[in-house]
């Protein structure tokens, strides 16, 4: 429900700005001088779904002091995890075989390069 909602705002708030503008270079200087202030709203609102969706997974008791401790380190440690999966899936990556070489071609397939000469 909540998904719903966050890709209803984002679709207004997109269609919104581009209406609002009717110039596609407005928009963009639009979307330059205030990169910074879009880019903190962005953050914010990864952090307040991210930690609803936390709150909501675990169940915590955020009136006691030991609920928020328990949330913080529950959010912390997904968040810390967020970073190491991506780390991983970063050197994954990089460490593949980008070199063009199809596997699915058998093995006792030659290819023959072209003639070199005149």
């Amino acid at each position: 429900m909540l998904s719903w909602w966050l890709i209803a705002i984002l679709v207004f708030v997109t269609f919104f700005a581009i209406f609002k503008s009717q110039d596609l270079v407005f928009f963009f200087s639009f979307i330059k001088k205030n990169l910074f202030p879009i880019f903190a709203i962005g953050i914010l609102l990864f952090f307040s779904f991210s930690f609803y969706h936390i709150y909501k997974t675990n169940d915590f008791d955020l009136t006691s002091y030991n609920g928020v401790l328990g949330a913080g380190k529950v959010y912390f440690g997904w968040f810390g995890n967020l970073f190491s999966n991506v780390g991983r899936i970063t050197g994954y990556a990089i460490h593949q075989d980008w070199d063009g070489n199809n596997s699915a071609v058998a093995s006792n397939t030659t290819i023959k390069s072209a003639p070199k000469g005149k």
